[in-house]
């Protein structure tokens, strides 16, 4: 499959193509291509002003189409960068046609800067350059991980070389808090000669949590393996005691404890947490069991120097169980003494490695990407400064390759004469390998697939998802091993499956359905996205290409602007619960979610006439023993039945709670309460419930209120544009002398009659305006207070 920028001139010419009136299926492909590409897409002309962007360009910079098409490329490029511009300008005008790429900065909308890579191309037409095509990569994740690798790098470096306990561990917290970007930690070690747990370094813990956990035994603070605990997950690691503790009193979101060892002896463990973060990165988490299994072979490193000190068969004895690699060899490289490990590492004996060149056993004299290591001892002894810490490809006794951080010192003699090189390393293959996964995966966002910067799945004939891009994986919180055999199915919100598996059935006689549903994430948040499903047929097999779109933010503007003008808080999802002896309160309620587009449902004891029905459509049912036209049974199974049929974005007023308390006691009804708090949230919908709260006990009444919300009104100054609009009509009219009508207001101001009469009455129970009712005559008159406001 072709990349979008491999071809500049052709993506150029496409463009135009989109243009015209027909164009061919190729170059619709190929435009398809663009639109989809998750990398920015620009095209100016000679001045630099902008002529094309793809869709990327708009998610990306926080413009709209619009104003991108109307700016220079320029204004979105921070001034340090100009000279680069300009020295690529001249260039293009020479007539250069290499495809120029670098990295710089570009300004978002909100003035946020993302570092990006550029790649640009020149564009010809007849010969003559015209424009200008710049593919835009944001590559602000993989610059978060050349940091966490840079951390974890230069920490290793810095350990190598330090000599005292407290000054290493300082600096492994300090990195661990900046590789897990969290506020708080701390590192226990295990006293040698007590085998007691001493708390050596912290940073923000409260006194109450060291004080709690100093008083807690040194078994229940050791774990075996590495410990992540995120957000309200719960663990059987620690103590429940502990836990509580962590979660409770300290308030974190997140925590883990990684153990570290020393020969397979519990050296310690580094332990770091967040007050504000529910989770940290996989990266961070494999490179800091990576840093705490450094940790132990450093502090068996920094022990052993302490010890040298003391007396050099307790410096030999330590040398030997390191976790290192520790080795002496001359000026000439010949090995003259390593440690047990060291040889064990390389695969040799001490009797086969001591004695012999280090060429000849230990070190390639290329490595795999080249770089010669003939001269590598040479440089050593000549140049201590710039090799003090050193990193290099070592060769195995059979064949392996792997990468040592070696931390070298000269030794002199007493006349100050070099005699040998004392050098101790680190294995850091597997940092390495991190750092060649996290290039390799550059790679994969060459292909159209990866590089859509929307979901997009690939279905068996069984909806069964058999291959996924990048985005989803981040969109629905899944690893890709998790989300590779999982339903369409798992995705949906639950209530939406069977409507879901009723569009499926019924919509796959045609090759293409396109449809709106709620999905769900990992951990359970529910939000709106469009999907278009396409069936092809491959080799013989059906398979479903499923692309997907998040519209959370289109529908919350949709829902910001009908709900402008309510008179009370209420927000789908959510449970609301009024206590009033009447039930003017909530139908009012209830009817101005109505009137902004919701389905309505009342389910009362009182008479449909008790309700001001007028120009509002809503459906009500009966609380009845007898079966009869819409009646519904106060049974509480019944009344599950009934709200398993309730469709997503209704809303329901049961006014009629103390009568179902009467009828199934309190405890089913309480229970019945929880579950409706359910249907709302996983339904999009507004449930609102009434009860006299004189007709149950108070203690009663407190528990329904916890698992609710009291109906509240809006701020009585939060008045939309429109509203202003329609206090400035009024008041000219009534500077004329005329009191005008709804239909006039309407007529004038171009508004619909139920938009008229929400605003209005709005702005008379807000005592912005005054109707004067005479039979169904109204007319309309500003207020003092209104007259105030403009």
């Amino acid at each position: 499959m072709k990349s979008a920028k491999d071809k500049p001139e052709q993506i150029s010419e496409s463009i135009e193509i989109l243009n015209e009136a027909t164009y061919s299926e190729n170059n619709e492909y190929y435009g398809h291509i663009i639109e989809a590409a998750q990398d920015m897409i620009f095209i100016h002309d000679l001045k630099g002003n902008v002529t094309y962007i793809n869709r990327a360009s708009v998610k990306e910079t926080g413009y709209s189409e619009e104003e991108l098409l109307s700016m220079n490329v320029a204004q979105n490029v921070p001034p340090e960068y100009y000279p680069k511009m300009q020295e690529l300008e001249i260039k293009r005008m020479q007539g250069n046609r290499e495809v120029f790429t670098y990295e710089m900065e570009y300004f978002k909308k909100n003035g946020e800067r993302i570092p990006v890579r550029v790649s640009s191309s020149p564009i010809y037409k007849d010969d003559t350059l015209t424009g200008v095509i710049q593919i835009v990569r944001n590559i602000s994740d993989l610059k978060k991980a050349e940091k966490i690798l840079s951390l974890q790098t230069e920490l290793s470096s810095k350990i190598c070389q330090t000599n005292t306990l407290d000054s290493a561990l300082e600096d492994v917290l300090k990195t661990a808090l900046e590789i897990g970007d969290v506020d708080c930690g701390g590192i226990y070690i295990v006293d040698e000669k007590t085998s007691t747990f001493k708390l050596k370094c912290f940073k923000n813990i409260s006194d109450k949590t060291l004080s709690f956990f100093e008083n807690v035994s040194s078994k229940s603070k050791f774990i075996r393996g590495p410990l992540f605990v995120n957000g309200d997950e719960s663990t059987n690691g620690i103590s429940k005691e502990m836990l509580d503790n962590l979660r409770n009193e300290e308030n974190l979101k997140f925590f883990s404890i990684i153990p570290f060892f020393h020969m397979g002896k519990p050296f310690g463990s580094l332990n770091i947490g967040s007050h504000e973060k529910d989770d940290i990165p996989a990266l961070s988490k494999k490179i800091l069991v990576a840093l705490s299994q450094e940790l132990g072979g450093a502090i068996a490193r920094i022990r052993s120097e302490e010890a040298m000190k003391e007396s050099e068969q307790k410096y030999r004895q330590i040398v030997e169980s390191a976790n290192s690699i520790i080795c002496k060899f001359d000026k000439n490289g010949i090995i003259l003494s390593i440690n047990e490990y060291g040889a064990s590492f390389f695969g040799y004996s001490r009797d086969e490695i001591i004695g012999r060149s280090i060429f000849e056993t230990i070190v390639p004299e290329h490595e795999s990407n080249g770089r010669n290591l003939k001269n590598v001892v040479r440089d050593i002894c000549t140049n201590e400064k710039d090799y003090r810490t050193f990193i290099n490809e070592n060769i195995k006794k059979n064949g392996d390759r792997v990468w040592i951080n070696w931390s070298n010192k000269q030794i002199p003699d007493k006349d100050g004469n070099l005699t040998n090189i004392l050098a101790i390393g680190n294995d850091i293959s597997e940092q390495r390998k991190l750092a060649e996964e996290i290039k390799f995966s550059e790679i994969k966002f060459k292909t159209l697939f990866e590089k859509a910067y929307e979901p997009i799945f690939i279905l068996d004939q069984d909806l069964f998802i058999k291959d996924t891009n990048n985005s989803s994986l981040e969109l629905f919180h899944f690893s890709k091993d998790e989300i590779i055999g999982m339903s369409i199915y798992d995705l949906i919100a639950p209530l939406e499956t069977k409507r879901l598996q009723y569009s499926l059935s019924h919509g796959f006689e045609n090759p293409n359905l396109f449809m709106e549903a709620n999905f769900m994430k990992n951990k359970g948040q529910i939000f709106p996205a469009e999907i278009n499903l396409t069936t092809l047929e491959i080799k013989g097999e059906k398979s479903v290409i499923c692309t997907l779109r998040d519209i959370t933010e289109q529908k919350i503007k949709e829902d910001g602007l009908k709900k402008q003008i309510l008179k009370y808080e209420l927000n789908e999802g959510n449970l609301y619960f009024s206590k009033e002896p009447s039930n003017l309160l909530p139908f009012e309620a209830f009817r101005e979610i109505i009137d902004i587009g919701y389905k309505g449902t009342i389910i009362s004891r009182s008479e449909l006439e008790q309700f001001e029905i007028e120009d509002i459509e809503f459906d009500y049912f009966w609380l009845s023993s007898r079966k009869g036209k819409n009646t519904l049974p106060y049974t509480l199974k019944s009344l599950r039945e009934f709200f398993q049929g309730i469709k997503c974005n209704s809303v329901i007023l049961i006014d009629s709670i103390d009568y179902l308390i009467i009828k199934n006691g309190f405890i089913d009804t309480y229970n019945f309460i929880t579950e409706l708090r359910d249907i709302a949230y996983f339904g999009n919908n507004i449930i609102i419930l009434s009860i006299d709260k004189d007709s149950v006990d108070p203690k009663q009444l407190k528990l329904i209120e916890k698992e609710t919300k009291p109906i509240v009104t809006k701020s009585a100054d939060a008045l939309n544009n429109k509203m202003i609009e329609i206090i400035k009509y009024i008041l000219n009219q009534n500077k004329l002398g005329i009191n005008p009508t709804y239909s006039s207001l309407g007529k004038d101001l171009v508004i619909t009659r139920p938009t008229v009469r929400k605003n209005v009455r709005y702005l008379e129970s807000n005592r912005y305006i005054i109707v004067h009712r005479k039979g169904r005559n109204k007319r309309l008159e500003v207020t003092e207070k209104g007259k105030k406001l403009l």
